[in-house]
């Protein structure tokens, strides 16, 4: 009996200890990653309408206790996204959005490497066990790419937003590129939504 009395607090204590060491986990919020560049970073528009910021918020108001991190650059290449893969898509991560290739277009790069990049990120991606939502823009098409690793394709970018490349105004900043503004991010979420809920793991 005086031992049981002895015990009784260390035993509180252990319970104590291991909620601590169990709550951050239970906690956690899952992890969403879209990895691009200007189009991802949300170039001219304010934080809280950038597709990301946007994208946390369709997927909470679903009831997913989701986190969506935006690591996308602006002016980012394909070749970028591939070096910097480890320190913007982080551990823990379960589902990554790419979206490249826009720059790699303006600056020159091959066809040849602008898709073998993408084949490097998505393969890394996979292999870490990360769910991948590959996206591509008019003309090209990365539906291979994905399903060579086992990717979900999400098709173009900017699906009702733009034609034929050509940003509908009503979508765009009007700038040099041009971006897009807070609406032409609206239409994106919609059209990435589903894709991001997939990968979760409901069909």
């Amino acid at each position: 009996m005086d031992r049981l009395r002895l015990l009784i607090p260390h035993f509180g204590f252990l319970v104590f200890a291991l909620v601590l060491l169990l709550a951050p986990a239970a906690m956690a919020s899952t992890l969403v990653v879209a990895i691009g560049d200007s189009n991802t970073a949300g170039f001219g528009v304010p934080a809280a309408q950038k597709y990301p910021s946007r994208l946390q918020q369709a997927l909470r108001a679903r009831g997913y206790d989701a986190v969506v991190k935006n690591s996308g650059i602006n002016g980012d290449t394909s070749g970028g996204g591939l070096r910097r893969l480890n320190s913007a898509v982080p551990k823990g991560t379960k589902v990554a959005i790419v979206f490249f290739g826009r720059n790699d277009v303006r600056f020159g790069v091959s066809k040849a490497r602008m898709r073998a990049n993408l084949d490097a990120i998505v393969s890394k991606l996979r292999a870490r066990g990360v769910a991948v939502i590959l996206c591509g823009f008019y003309p090209f098409s990365f539906a291979d790419i994905a399903a060579k690793h086992g990717a979900i394709y999400a098709g173009d970018f900017f699906a009702g937003v733009a034609v034929n490349g050509k940003k509908k105004p009503q979508y765009s900043l009007g700038d040099f590129v041009p971006h897009l503004n807070a609406a032409g991010y609206a239409v994106v979420v919609s059209h990435l939504t589903p894709y991001v809920v997939r990968a979760l793991g409901h069909r």
